[in-house]
């Protein structure tokens, strides 16, 4: 009898399990590598564990394939330094394209060919990732300068990012994101800008003239690579970045001027201006550099590491 209740209760079991084991066999059946909410990293010592295979999605959202291979290196060891910063201070991952998007965004013949150029580049600087005063940087990035990068210290003080120093990049004249210039009637500007303006200019908007709208909006401080820092709007000063965001403006090296009875707006550069300009890097390795010089072109004092070797 007890043979039989032993038998019984086996066979329940098995039909019970048999469900839980399927379940666990496919899932994670999709693209799991780039997902990145799931990358993990713990530490073994002084050094954090990181997952390579997450970087080809990193680098193909943040540069254009067909960037000089040194160019891409450089782009692929920022892209592995953030990723250790963020693990490091438990802050969210870059963001990274699935293997599908990458096909969307490149054509099935070419995915093949571009994701290898990318895994070329992971390979040639495998590990390699950049400190300053012993702790990964944040490795900024934009898509094209003003003529000059930004100097950190100038919007967030003295010994914040020392590494992240304003240079020369007037190779980014030649990008056509260099210059951009955009035209508003006064009631465009101010319906847009919505709470930048004050009640009385919001009321006032279909009678009040670019004169009016300029004499209420001043630019009052800029940096030294031409990026405003400073912008009082009816009385309550703005970042230049609250409001070139606010207008979907390309940077916040802009420029305002009454032109016919409409602003004009002309901005220089695309993005925030700091660390390195991914069109003054592409100028670089067109010249020559290798991708450590690049990078230290735009970061200045710092060092290179290779981890989890």
């Amino acid at each position: 009898m007890k043979q039989f209740f032993y038998r019984v209760f086996c066979a329940a079991a098995f039909f019970i399990l048999i469900p839980i084991v399927f379940t666990l066999l496919f899932q994670g059946a999709g693209e799991g590598p780039f997902e990145m909410e799931e990358a993990d990293g713990t530490e073994s010592g002084t050094e954090i564990l990181f997952d390579e295979d997450i970087l080809p999605g990193i680098v193909a959202n943040e540069i254009a394939i067909d960037t000089e291979l040194e160019a891409m290196k450089a782009q692929t060891v920022i892209a592995r330094t953030n990723c250790l910063r963020a693990m490091e201070q438990g802050e969210k991952l870059p963001e990274g394209l699935t293997k599908g998007e990458m096909i969307r965004l490149w054509g099935q013949d070419n995915f093949s060919d571009y994701y290898s150029r990318i895994e070329e580049c992971i390979s040639a600087t495998s590990g390699v990732a950049m400190v300053n005063g012993g702790s990964y940087i944040r490795a900024d990035f934009h898509r094209s300068s003003a003529g000059y990068t930004r100097n950190a210290a100038e919007l967030y003080g003295e010994g914040e990012y020392p590494y992240l120093k304003g240079v020369d990049s007037r190779m980014d004249i030649k990008s056509q994101d260099f210059l951009k210039v955009v035209f508003y009637t006064p009631k465009q500007l101010v319906e847009k800008g919505g709470e930048l303006f004050g009640e009385e200019t919001r009321q006032a908007k279909d009678q009040i003239t670019a004169a009016e709208v300029l004499g209420r909006m001043e630019v009052t401080k800029r940096d030294g690579a031409g990026y405003v820092t400073e912008v009082v709007i009816d009385g309550k000063p703005h970042s230049g970045e609250e409001v070139r965001l606010t207008y979907n403006w390309n940077s916040s090296a802009f420029s305002l001027k009454e032109v016919d009875g409409e602003i004009r707006v002309v901005t220089k550069g695309l993005g925030h201006g700091l660390g390195v300009s991914l069109f003054g890097a592409n100028e670089l390795a067109a010249n020559g550099y290798q991708y450590k010089d690049i990078l230290k072109y735009f970061y200045d004092g710092i060092e290179f590491v290779t981890q989890y070797h």
